[in-house]
């Protein structure tokens, strides 16, 4: 079959809603190596589930320890509360990229995974939903959180607005002031949402006195976020990533994706997808890294906040004043205040150390890219697929890119499209020039 017959087939590969995953797979069970436990924040001792049941729901406090069922089981039952809801939007489509193929002239087929469809518009509602439904369980009144872009932000409001629980969110400064639509969505669904560093905490106040006018960083809003959960016991942490717990919930874009492509009749051969603390990417990847034809599997980051790339592997803290245990993972130091750029949901100084320790083990290739680039990137494939990307997937369609620029042997590209972008479409004018 010729390159242009291929084209011609079907290029939406759609599981029905009884095949949407009932269970999440639990990498951590499966991996040929140990991950080091968590550390205690300022004791030199190994960190205890009682040391931290102040932070999270518990079910998340058990599955980020490894308690239990959680340590030696590869599969994890989705709660029937969260499975009914991910049905209103899942599975996911897996599309061919047809256009951008054809405006490649590659031999490689490529297809992209829509992750951007739900009401959250990203990937971030899969992990939203599971730990609305555990605080729910616990009886938390309030769950606090950070959120760089707004995505993980939105997602939340959402899953918190469906199991009726309040929401509090520090937004990085950068984002609160260039992105109005997504704070505005999350107050309508009734989310109080904060400017990070704030002068609502010990925490936000220190920063501005050293800055007045700091950009914020995740790692500040999660301090920010720690700090209130610290002084309510009402009150729990939810994270977007930076937990194991996120990334598990987050391979049934995996899971969806390995049917789909079956469907499809090809296998992969290269991943791509792109990382902040790490959550999209490592389950994305996570039903394929460790089989005997594992794919070339690459985590796209920004050129500016290059932790997988030039940070260094070691225990360190996943908020800016330490207040977390500390974790195995590539770091740039959680003092590290990225540079304002425009993908906000990649602006953080650490990965989670599930994502850490594939990429210490070489089963995961990073790579980083230019803003500029990034962006044009975004913008070709708005022309050649009709889909607006958010700016941080849009590192994953710029990785994906290079591979298909690359000749030898016909390869499939699969692309995670973690989110889209058209409430991002102010940093696009400004980094392409718009007017």
């Amino acid at each position: 079959m010729t390159i242009a017959e291929e084209r011609s087939a079907a290029n939406r590969f759609v599981l029905s809603e009884d095949e949407v995953p009932q269970r999440w797979y639990n990498l951590v069970v499966d991996l040929p190596y140990d991950i080091d436990p968590p550390l205690h924040s300022t004791e030199d001792r190994p960190a205890l589930t009682e040391d931290y049941d102040w932070l999270w729901p518990t079910e998340c406090l058990k599955i980020e320890f490894l308690q239990g069922r959680y340590a030696t089981d590869p599969w994890i039952e989705v709660p029937d509360p969260v499975l009914r809801t991910y049905r209103r939007y899942r599975p996911s489509t897996l599309v061919r990229a047809q256009g951008l193929e054809e405006y490649l002239d590659t031999p490689h087929q490529i297809f992209y995974k829509r992750e951007d469809l739900n009401p959250g518009g990203s990937h971030k509602f899969n992990t939203a939903l599971a730990q609305a439904y555990y605080a729910a369980q616990d009886g938390v009144e309030t769950l606090v959180t950070d959120t760089g872009a707004g995505q993980w932000g939105t997602a939340l409001a959402l899953a918190c607005a469906a199991f009726g629980i309040k929401l509090k969110v520090f937004m990085v400064r950068k984002s609160f002031d260039e992105k109005p639509y997504r704070r505005n969505l999350m107050r309508m669904l009734g989310a109080e949402v904060i400017s990070s560093p704030s002068r609502t905490t010990r925490t936000g106040r220190g920063v501005l006195d050293k800055d007045a006018d700091s950009p914020g960083s995740l790692g500040i809003g999660m301090a920010e976020a720690i700090e209130l959960v610290r002084n309510d016991p009402s009150h729990r942490l939810a994270l977007g990533c930076m937990s194991y717990y996120a990334a598990m919930h987050q391979t049934v874009i995996g899971l969806e994706t390995q049917a789909q492509l079956a469907q499809a009749g090809v296998g992969a051969d290269v991943l791509v997808g792109c990382v902040g603390g790490g959550s999209n990417f490592t389950g994305f990847v996570a039903p394929f890294v460790t089989g005997e034809d594992r794919p070339l599997c690459i985590a796209a980051e920004p050129a500016s906040v290059p932790t997988l790339t030039t940070g260094e592997f070691r225990y360190d803290w996943a908020d800016y004043e330490r207040q977390t245990p500390r974790i195995p993972m590539y770091t740039l130091g959680s003092d590290f205040v990225p540079p304002p750029i425009h993908s906000g949901g990649l602006r953080y100084h650490g990965k989670t150390p599930i994502l850490s320790s594939l990429v210490k083990h070489g089963l995961i290739t990073p790579r980083s890219f230019d803003q500029q680039k990034v962006f044009e990137a975004g913008q070709l494939f708005l022309r050649t697929e009709g889909v607006l990307p958010a700016p941080e997937s849009s590192h994953a369609i710029l990785a994906a890119i290079d591979e298909a620029k690359q000749g030898g042997k016909p390869r499939t590209i699969v692309i995670c499209l973690s989110g889209h972008g058209y409430l991002d479409l102010q940093g696009y004018a400004d980094v392409l020039d718009l007017g």
